[in-house]
């Protein structure tokens, strides 16, 4: 990262990523005993990128706990700085500059250096655990295999590298991907269910 004056400066335009993962993928497990049984999904996603505006404007307005780095003492942002030799020849030595935190979060966290919000989009999640039991036959009623059970489903993020976020996110309903633009958070559900055979 070049720095001009304590503060990181936009570079030439490149490709960040790719929101396309590496490999998907889930693991289901059953587990049974007697009437008792629980079933757990877990599933994750392994690579691609995703660009947070949530990060990008918590940092830029000072809202997100990272902010508070800095706020006394300031920072020296990671990085170099360019120095003339007065001869015109233009070298590069590690930044040494201190700023404000608000400056170097509002020119690090702006619309034009996106790089410092782009994460990897991995993540593990427990996705759905269900507990339920079995009643193999009720008195001398025609019921049979009434079961019972109460299930929960989008209970955890097990692991991510976004921070604030839900890596698994959308910035809209059509065909864009890898954007999250102030995400509402993910919403778990606990629910139950009752089945029976006749």
């Amino acid at each position: 990262m070049i720095n001009e004056n304590g503060l990181p400066v936009q570079g030439d335009l490149t490709m960040l990523g790719s929101y396309t993962p590496d490999n998907t993928g889930g693991m289901n497990n059953i587990l049974t005993f007697k009437n008792l049984s629980m079933n757990v999904l877990i599933d994750w996603r392994n690579g691609g990128e995703l660009y947070s505006m949530t990060t990008t404007w918590g940092r830029y307005a000072g809202v997100l706990e990272e902010t508070l780095i800095g706020r006394e003492g300031g920072v020296v942002g990671p990085g170099v700085k360019a120095v003339d030799d007065g001869a015109g020849n233009i070298s590069y030595v590690p930044n040494d500059i201190v700023v404000t935190a608000e400056n170097y979060n509002k020119a690090a966290y702006s619309n034009t250096l996106q790089s410092s919000s782009v994460f990897d989009a991995s993540f593990v999640k427990l996705r759905e655990i269900s507990l339920g039991y079995t009643f193999k036959k009720i008195g001398n009623t025609p019921i049979r295999d009434l079961k019972l059970s109460l299930i929960g489903r989008n209970l955890a993020l097990l692991k991510s590298s976004v921070p604030h976020v839900d890596p698994e996110t959308a910035f809209g309903s059509g065909n864009v991907q890898g954007f999250e633009f102030g995400q509402l958070p993910s919403a778990r559900s606990i629910g139950f269910s009752i089945s029976l055979g006749l």
